[in-house]
């Protein structure tokens, strides 16, 4: 698996590798994910803010992390800045849009797909190898619908990717301001994402041990505590200006009591075997086959729920490129590849919810690269090569019964489905292989029956993401209320004396509406959005029941099925505008207007 053009152009090659990484991400990004997720526009909103005072929501000038609150809650929490200072520069251009907040989080996916291929061009025998595992990054389904969300998940992944190959640089050449580079990265990298502040001191083990098994000299050992060192002194300072960011943090996730424990006393509960019990269990859920090539995470928001985080033919390729990294090539390169991706976890069981690819990030590219073992073990793999009269037999009897399975399912259930389209490749595969003049043996075989499956599955999940999945997943994105509160923008017009006021929403039985803890943000989004930040000042919290004083023609967005609301119009205090229609189901919002 060999061509002149990846061995001799590999910038040519990774700026190709960009571009379809980039086409492929961003296409209809305004409108996948339906509807904007409510941290998307808690992000966007201090993104935004960023771009054009210098200041956050709250007034702080260029902070270093950034404080979350819902107006009106208790509960509050500290972001890492990375999302935040990448957004701002793209809206110092960009106008504000859906679109426009999502685009900087594409181009960190577009970044990390490039940089397994050169991670891979240092692992692995042939360039061709390291094309195949970008390409199994970008069209991992969880890594392709995470790099479309305005959100940091996979922030961390260039730092982790540029990490590796500055040290295997190093450790190629044995330069010093390569592994100054490499552990820099880290240090920044530091700042991405919530997981980084366990998992890049982690990779900074991993690279003493690196120097360890390459005997490397004590000054190795100190230029590398100082390249991560250094980018951590403003975190230094600010840490011991804010003291209770620890505390504040494991409250957030739930690591341990912080109302009954001190620190230390949370660190040995944490340490107890009954929580020990409980981390191996979450831990071994990253890994279980369903999560990785069925179902995926459990949150609808993040996986379609008929996918993996994986795509299926990694389920053999993964176990082929372990064997690779252990028995038959054992590097420093291979341990640090096997080791990123048992790893991956580490962080992510320290919040109690299992299966969440949002915590574990890492665990894709490392897998990628895994899969390209995987090929190259099964590549190179010597073994009796299939007669053709087996290979006719098999691949003829296997389109017949893919033919005759989708023209079932089609009949029964008006689809072909996923497994006849798999079935159908991998029997063409034989098919075709059987009048190839070259030999194949049962590993290149099975290697491009793989091969051929992976862009089968892709095309499947892609046509379902961009069509049912937006219907599935818009109750899990807020429902549409970007289409409420537009048509409360329309419908305010620009006379000054309107005001706008939100109810809580609540259903009949007066349990509050969790969209009530994000009316905040996106409202300062969608007024940004369109010109309209003089709404704010005119707009407020309806706290109370009794309407009868509210300016004329004031308008209320509230939701049907809520008491208060049935009782203002039906007794003539407020009359029903319009209700805004839902995707899948009858209207929730309506807009309400005082006669």
């Amino acid at each position: 698996m060999n061509t002149g053009l990846l061995l001799r152009a590999p910038l040519l090659v990774s700026v190709l590798v960009g571009l379809a990484a980039f086409g492929l991400y961003s296409w209809r990004l305004g409108e996948a994910p339906v509807y904007l997720s409510p941290d998307e526009a808690i992000i966007a909103v201090d993104a935004y803010t960023l771009a054009t005072t210098g200041d956050d929501v709250q007034g702080e000038h260029l902070p270093l992390y950034f404080k979350i609150q819902m107006p009106g809650e208790t509960r509050w929490g500290w972001f890492t800045p990375a999302i935040f200072y990448v957004s701002a520069l793209f809206l110092k251009v960009l106008p504000l849009s859906e679109w426009a907040v999502r685009l900087p989080t594409v181009c960190i996916g577009v970044i990390d797909v490039i940089l397994v291929y050169w991670v891979g061009r240092k692992i692995l025998p042939s360039a061709a190898y390291a094309l195949f595992a970008a390409g199994m990054l970008a069209l991992a389904p969880a890594h392709f619908m995470l790099s479309r969300y305005a959100l940091d998940y996979v922030y961390p992944l260039p730092f982790v990717l540029a990490w590796l190959f500055c040290l295997l640089a190093f450790v190629e050449r044995g330069r010093l301001p390569w592994l100054f580079a490499a552990t820099a990265l880290l240090g920044v990298g530091f700042y991405s994402y919530i997981a980084s502040v366990l998992m890049m001191p982690m990779y900074l083990a991993l690279t003493g041990l690196a120097l360890l098994q390459t005997r490397q000299p004590a000054r190795a050992y100190a230029v590398a505590a100082a390249g991560f060192v250094l980018p951590l002194l403003p975190f230094a300072v600010w840490f011991f200006e804010h003291p209770t960011a620890l505390s504040d943090t494991a409250a957030r996730y739930a690591v341990y009591d912080v109302r009954t424990l001190n620190f230390f006393q949370g660190v040995r509960d944490f340490l107890g075997y009954p929580n020990l019990d409980r981390l191996s269990g979450l831990y071994w859920s990253y890994f279980n086959p369903s999560f990785l090539f069925f179902s995926g995470d459990p949150q609808m928001t993040f996986s379609t729920r008929s996918v993996g985080v994986l795509l299926m033919p990694l389920a053999v390729l993964l176990p082929f490129g372990i064997y690779q990294a252990i028995v038959r090539r054992p590097t420093i390169s291979t341990t640090l590849v096997l080791t990123g991706f048992v790893t991956a976890p580490v962080a992510a069981v320290l919040v109690p919810e299992p299966a969440a690819i949002i915590r574990a990030t890492a665990l894709l590219p490392f897998a990628a690269l895994l899969a390209a073992l995987g090929v190259e073990c099964l590549w190179s793999t010597s073994s009796v090569s299939p007669s053709k009269g087996f290979l006719v037999a098999a691949g003829g009897g296997g389109l017949a019964l893919g033919l005759a399975y989708g023209v079932w399912m089609f009949a029964t259930r008006g689809r072909v489905g996923t497994s006849t389209v798999l079935l159908t490749a991998a029997s063409s595969t034989a098919l075709a292989s059987a009048f190839l003049a070259r030999p194949w043996n049962v590993g290149r075989l099975a290697a491009s029956a793989m091969i051929v499956f992976i862009p089968v599955q892709f095309g499947a999940f892609c046509a379902d993401y961009f069509t049912d999945y937006r219907v599935r997943s818009n109750y899990w994105l807020g429902g549409n209320l970007r289409g409420a509160l537009e048509q409360v923008i329309d419908r305010a017009g620009r006379d000054r004396a309107t005001r706008v006021y939100f109810a809580t929403l609540q259903s009949t039985a007066g349990l509050m509406d969790t969209r009530n803890r994000w009316m905040d943000a996106y409202w300062r989004f969608y007024l940004a959005k369109h010109g309209r930040e003089d709404l704010l000042d005119r707009s407020a919290r309806l706290d109370s029941t009794d309407v009868r004083t509210l300016p004329a023609h004031s308008l209320v967005l509230a939701n049907i099925g809520d008491r208060n609301a049935d009782a203002w119009v039906s007794n003539g205090e407020l009359r029903r505008v319009v209700a805004i229609p839902e995707m899948d189901r009858d209207p929730f919002f309506v807009i309400l207007e005082r006669p």
